[in-house]
């Protein structure tokens, strides 16, 4: 867990604001604005998507002029490379809708997906220039939902390259194709991989964005751009259409600025039928914050207070709050060679068919030929995927092994609370591990001005319930 001492962020703060770079590869976004009124614009930019569907009811707006203003704050933060394409059919596709009191809240409302996301007529990259040519026939799944109940994919958000999975020393927030994603509130790390996701969010280029989340690229990305990101319980949201790191892990998640949001992006992307009722008392909660030295020996300065803070009105609202200490092997658990191998797998898999069939080999033959340009940081974690000798057979034990030791940790800590809670990407090595659901929270900053969040991980399976709860804390971290 070593990623997150001041040596790591300092890296990190070179690489991204002092000394970034960018590939001849690099798209051009050169987008035109469409005409739009400078104070509705202001206006609807800030709001979510209930009080965007209350302000087209009432006859303010129509979708076509929230899609205008969305695709202008697009193009005005360009600088901070959030965003690596536009949909040049969403204005077409938002004058033809109409309000309907029975549609989907996600109706009309414009949606940054990803760029390891399928959409067709949108090229899928995953970041990478090896992929610049790639376009999905089809949508993924989840696209696909979301599209049947009136959202309008807006473009496709930058991310970490091969979603973080390229090499040891990458950037976050970097991709070939993309360029450098910049935090919005200053030269702190943006987070990885779904750095644009998170960023697009915080600068009003969406009201929602999805991201995707192997070890920790949901959760870190919105805990350092100061927004909501839920990683859901494995398994929860469909992998068809996402080009994989590890099947194991991996899961798309949905990213916001509200609870509420968050809640309605799940909804949408996935099947599930479970209606929050967002009845949830914070006096009846049971809160269990991580207290693990495997934890607290990456905090970083103010953390703890910022926890003293938090626990303190916690327990003014009425909550029981407690330190809780979970079986110390849940944090020693590797899933590394998991990743490893289930990354040359996945892609050869997901590339089977299109064209050639791309394997890692191929990106790692494409990119030795201008690495300067491809491969800056080097691509030290492809060539490793690719000559990963493990058999499945051992995969899966190292599987069952990790879910085991990490599951028990967390049903044993769950028999005596009801959440457990941490900051950041601290734990991620749990719900990673585990599959189960997590969610961060904004609301604390550093007195830098960097945004922390409160990460919160729930119980298998109960991604509602946990929104329902984190619902109930939101208004104290404000």
């Amino acid at each position: 867990m070593g990623f997150n001492n001041q040596e790591y962020i300092d890296g990190q703060i070179d690489k991204q604001y002092i000394h970034p770079k960018e590939s001849r590869f690099k798209v051009a976004f050169d987008y035109s604005e469409y005409k739009v009124d400078e104070n509705l614009l202001k206006k609807v930019v800030q709001k979510d998507s209930a009080s965007l569907q209350e302000m087209v009811r009432g006859g303010e707006v129509s979708y076509a002029d929230i899609v205008k203003c969305f695709w202008n704050q697009a193009i005005r933060m360009k600088d901070y490379n959030a965003v690596i394409s536009l949909n040049p059919e969403a204005l077409k596709q938002a004058e033809a809708l109409t309000y309907d009191e029975s549609h989907d809240v996600l109706y009309g409302m414009p949606v940054l997906v990803k760029d390891n996301i399928s959409v067709v007529g949108l090229p899928t990259t995953a970041g990478a220039a090896v992929l610049k040519d790639y376009v999905a026939d089809t949508d993924a799944e989840l696209v696909r939902l979301l599209k049947e109940k009136g959202a309008i994919i807006l473009g496709k958000a930058n991310l970490s390259e091969w979603a973080n999975f390229m090499s040891t020393d990458s950037s976050n927030g970097y991709s070939t194709m993309g360029g450098q994603t910049k935090n919005p509130f200053g030269q702190f790390d943006v987070g990885g991989s779904s750095s644009g996701s998170a960023a697009a969010v915080a600068l009003n280029i969406a009201p929602v964005a999805i991201g995707t989340e192997t070890a920790g690229s949901v959760i870190y990305p919105a805990s350092q751009n100061g927004i909501v990101g839920l990683k859901p319980t494995l398994g929860a949201v469909s992998l068809d259409g996402i080009i994989p790191v590890s099947k194991t892990h991996d899961t798309a998640g949905p990213m916001s600025k509200t609870v509420k949001d968050t809640y309605d992006l799940f909804k949408g992307m996935t099947q599930t039928e479970e209606v929050a009722e967002w009845t949830v008392e914070v006096s009846k909660l049971a809160i269990g914050i991580i207290g693990n030295e495997a934890v607290k020996s990456v905090y970083r300065g103010e953390d703890t207070e910022v926890l003293d803070v938090l626990s303190e009105r916690l327990k003014q609202a009425g909550a029981a709050c407690q330190e809780i200490t979970l079986l110390e092997e849940a944090f020693e658990v590797d899933y590394l060679p998991i990743l490893k191998f289930e990354f040359d797998e996945g892609v050869r898999e997901f590339f089977h068919g299109i064209d050639k069939g791309l394997v890692l080999s191929d990106v790692i033959a494409f990119n030795e030929k201008d690495m300067e340009n491809t491969a800056p940081y080097n691509q030290e974690l492809l060539v490793q995927s690719s000559e990963t000798y493990s058999t499945r057979q051992s995969i899966e034990e190292h599987i069952r092994s990790n879910q085991s030791v990490t599951r028990q940790a967390l049903d044993t800590a769950f028999e005596s609370v009801d959440v457990l809670l941490t900051l950041s990407n601290y734990a991620t090595v749990l719900y990673a591990a585990s599959g189960y659901p997590a969610v961060t929270l904004p609301g604390f900053k550093r007195s830098t001005g960097e945004p922390i969040g409160v990460t919160l991980i729930g119980k298998s399976s109960e991604d509602v319930r946990l929104l329902e709860m984190t619902h109930a804390l939101e208004p104290l971290l404000h």
